[in-house]
């Protein structure tokens, strides 16, 4: 069965998501849910030939990528803390469940490392299966901003973990409190309301991409987390960030943003200079003449002609050195 571009432009307006059904390197994605219960693929689900004619196939070889399953588990299955009221996004015991989202072990290397692009491509599975269970998880209406579907208390419920925020949760060392516990075993997660939202925001994301990826036992604690740097952390941990980096800050809407933002003509000295240091302060300019501190100012401009704007940090719901550093990800930060 072949679908025309055509049908895939008219899918995105049914969706109103212009980035449907393409993956990380801007082909078709073929990396979508499998729900358990008829074994079929996304209707939409295409990939794109080849040769750039004007048709995709939609039959893929999935054999050589990993898959989750969405399946609908049974009532009795369910963590009691998902029932009733004690967990927002749940319902009853006896109403309609949402599938729960069910990722197979990530391929890893002979050091036992993922590949960055698997991380990737788990990440945006993720985020397409928030999407696609929107009406179930936001029964009170859905999000109008694509952004907003980013949310990792919601995709934890996919996941079948319930999801708490709490007061605090100890320290995890003298004068360090405890960000975030993961405990596999129960699904449960928890992160402390001690610290500030995007830092809640990114604990929670690298939350869950310890649920997907690694085989803990037990409790697992993290400290904050912002996401500004890679540090010297375990592997493990780094793998949690760059998924939590890939599911809060997607590249393509993050791409779409930072260039409706900062068109192409605005990506000059002269035009950034006015921008991000019109007082030409001598300390601002040497930090400008940095990449982290070009992909700062750009993550947390705020203010353009004396109007207020939402930075992109704050749009992303992270801090300014989360949102630095992703734009460094991705190559976005230009030449000052």
């Amino acid at each position: 069965m072949l679908a025309s571009k055509d049908q895939i432009k008219a899918d995105r307006l049914r969706m109103n998501n212009p980035y449907a059904h393409m993956d990380e390197d801007g082909g078709f994605s073929a990396l979508l849910p499998v729900y358990e219960d008829n074994g079929h693929q996304d209707p939409y689900l295409s990939l794109n030939n080849g040769d750039n004619s004007d048709e995709v196939w939609a039959k893929v070889d999935m054999s050589a990528q990993p898959e989750a399953v969405l399946s609908k588990p049974e009532a009795d299955a369910i963590h009691p803390l998902q029932r009733g009221h004690q967990n927002p996004c749940a319902h009853n015991q006896h109403d309609e469940q949402p599938p729960v989202l069910q990722f197979p072990d990530m391929p890893a290397d002979k050091q036992g490392h993922i590949a960055l692009q698997q991380i990737a491509k788990a990440a945006r599975q993720l985020a397409h299966s928030t999407y696609i269970e929107r009406d179930s998880l936001w029964p009170e209406g859905v999000p109008e901003e694509p952004v907003q579907l980013l949310n990792p208390e919601k995709a934890f419920y996919l996941l079948g973990y319930a999801y708490h925020e709490v007061d605090t949760l100890g320290e995890i060392e003298p004068g360090v409190d405890v960000a975030g516990i993961i405990d596999k075993d129960r699904k449960e997660v928890f992160i402390s309301r001690r610290y500030p939202v995007a830092v809640r925001n990114f604990t929670a994301a690298h939350e869950l991409g310890h649920a997907i990826m690694h085989q803990q036992s037990g409790l697992h604690r993290d400290k904050p987390i912002d996401g500004s740097t890679g540090g010297q952390r375990d592997s493990i941990e780094k793998e949690a960030d760059y998924f939590a980096a890939c599911f809060l800050m997607p590249e393509k809407l993050v791409c779409s943003v930072f260039k409706q933002r900062f068109p192409e003509e605005v990506l000059n000295h002269e035009v950034l200079r006015d921008l991000l240091n019109r007082k030409n302060d001598k300390k601002t300019e040497k930090q400008l003449k940095t990449s982290r501190g070009l992909a700062r100012a750009l993550a947390g401009l705020d203010s353009i002609n004396g109007h207020a704007v939402p930075s992109l940090a704050e749009y992303f719901k992270v801090s300014v050195g989360a949102m630095a550093f992703r734009l460094e990800q991705l190559e976005l930060v230009p030449e000052y």
